[in-house]
């Protein structure tokens, strides 16, 4: 996780960089129960699910198409994060997640730590932050309900 460029100090890339954290301890937690040939449990995969479906949601309708409306992102850098998002949530639901998946995981979230925030960062203005926090408390709300 980046800690150069400041971008933490806006509160939806800071809440954004919390979940990469817990989901990323969560994740880790099911690649050792696999190594250790135990069944995840679907407690385990359904707490993680929680997280990462509000997660994605906020990526999905607030960061990625706020980057996409300041040329941040392409369609075609937007197409394979999404697609990403999909495969991890496959891996995780199948409760076979390993290594393999974590490293795809943290992956997928070194892009956004490093490129995408900093880079919302640099693009985004007052509007971009409203509007990325607006989307933030419906994700929040969805999963509070």
């Amino acid at each position: 996780m980046c800690d150069h460029c400041g971008c933490r100090e806006f509160a939806p890339i800071a809440e954004l960089t919390a979940e990469h954290v817990e989901i990323l301890e969560m994740a880790w937690a099911m690649v050792e129960a696999t190594r250790a040939h135990r069944v995840i449990t679907q407690s385990e995969i359904d707490a993680l699910l929680k997280i990462l479906d509000c997660h994605v949601v906020k990526e999905e309708s607030g960061l990625y198409p706020k980057l996409m409306s300041v040329d941040g992102l392409s369609d075609a850098e937007n197409a394979a994060l999404e697609k990403e998002h999909v495969e991890i949530r496959e891996a995780i639901v199948t409760g076979g997640f390993d290594h393999h998946d974590y490293y795809a995981l943290a992956a997928h979230i070194e892009v956004e730590e490093l490129e995408l925030f900093s880079g919302a960062m640099w693009r985004f203005d007052d509007g971009e932050w409203d509007e990325m926090g607006q989307a933030h408390e419906i994700a929040n709300a969805a999963i509070s309900s």
